[in-house]
């Protein structure tokens, strides 16, 4: 039987919590045309369309956004399969791109993901067939998410902000493995 006793929180809390250090994430703030660099994978956005709207009679300006992820690494980067408290889910998500003044009026986004296209390996293997003859046959194993070295993924949205105001664009990274 363990008892609980008070120096007991001092030792587990740090316990638990450090595998969750291990999958932090890097956020950072960026500027309408100034994208920011973490490793050689370049975070951004681009303002393709601006105009001025009222809604119930208030002044607004719309933004369409361009956001991307570009590697100029000079490898290729691949996001494996990896564990998580929730399960699989956003496996191949590069980067989340947050507007913090956007509105959400007129149904419009306040965010937008990056993701990474799927990595696909061929795998050959022989099997027996019903006939009994040996037969090789190949299929295709996805081994995680790729982005080449060069390679622009990128996502369009709209953002409604008060008037006078630009998009304030904060961005969340993932660390990405050399391939």
């Amino acid at each position: 039987m363990i008892l609980y006793t008070p120096n007991m929180k001092k030792f587990l809390l740090p316990l638990l919590l450090t595998p969750l250090a291990s999958y932090a994430q890097q956020s950072m703030d960026l500027a309408t045309g100034h994208a920011n660099t973490v490793n050689g994978i370049e975070y951004g956005f681009d303002i393709t369309n601006e105009r001025k709207m009222e809604i119930k009679d208030e002044p607004y300006n719309r933004f369409e956004l361009r956001v991307y992820v570009r590697n100029n690494s000079g490898c290729s980067k691949i996001l494996f399969p990896r564990p998580t408290t929730f399960g699989e889910q956003n496996q191949n998500l590069l980067a989340a791109f947050l507007c913090v003044n956007a509105t959400g009026k007129r149904l419009t986004s306040k965010d937008a993901q990056v993701y990474a296209k799927p990595f696909i390996i061929p795998y050959k293997q022989t099997v027996k067939n019903a006939e009994g003859k040996m037969v090789t046959t190949v299929t295709n194993i996805q081994a995680g998410h790729l982005l080449k070295n060069g390679e622009i993924s990128s996502e369009n949205l709209i953002v409604i902000v008060p008037e006078g105001e630009a998009p304030r664009m904060k961005v969340v990274v993932q660390d990405l493995t050399e391939l």
